[in-house]
């Protein structure tokens, strides 16, 4: 009985500690970045505070993903409008998430990332988080013509 009451009292004050941040779950410390942990809110968005609880990151996205996935030091990030884009390891928000799709860096270039827009356009990102082709090509033109775009880009 003593069990079930510690127990009772436990979950007590931790749904009273969540319920006191706004937030729905806190994950692991260090999970993500060093001395961070992935929060989300009630209402299902996620951001990050440090090992203090202050806000590094505001809990606006829909999805992070892992930091190194995309970029060694980027984190792949949705918007609750189902856009991406990228933050950094402190925090900086690198692609403002208006792409409706990012392909990983490679696939056409090493140092450029194929990025869709939301009029399902595409062009290319480079590994400073600059769009260095902008999103007016057509998928078919990209794969016919990639040589002339990256010549014609490139050049700049």
């Amino acid at each position: 009985m003593r069990s079930k009451i510690l127990l009772f009292l436990f979950m007590a004050m931790s749904f009273s500690a969540l319920a006191q941040t706004g937030y729905k779950k806190v994950y692991k410390l260090n999970e993500y970045n060093k001395d961070w942990s992935l929060v989300k809110t009630i209402s299902n968005t996620y951001g990050f505070i440090d090992k203090n609880g202050k806000v590094i990151v505001q809990p606006i996205y829909s999805k992070i993903e892992k930091f190194g996935e995309y970029n060694k030091d980027w984190a792949l990030v949705k918007s609750i409008s189902d856009t991406y884009g990228f933050i950094d390891k402190n925090g900086k928000v690198i692609v403002e998430p208006i792409y409706s799709k990012i392909e990983k860096f490679g696939e056409y270039n090493k140092d450029w990332a194929l990025v869709k827009s939301r009029s399902d356009a595409y062009g290319f990102i480079n590994k400073n988080g600059k769009e260095i082709v902008p999103t007016t090509y057509k998928m078919d033109e990209i794969k016919k013509n990639f040589k002339e775009i990256y010549k014609k880009h490139n050049a700049k």
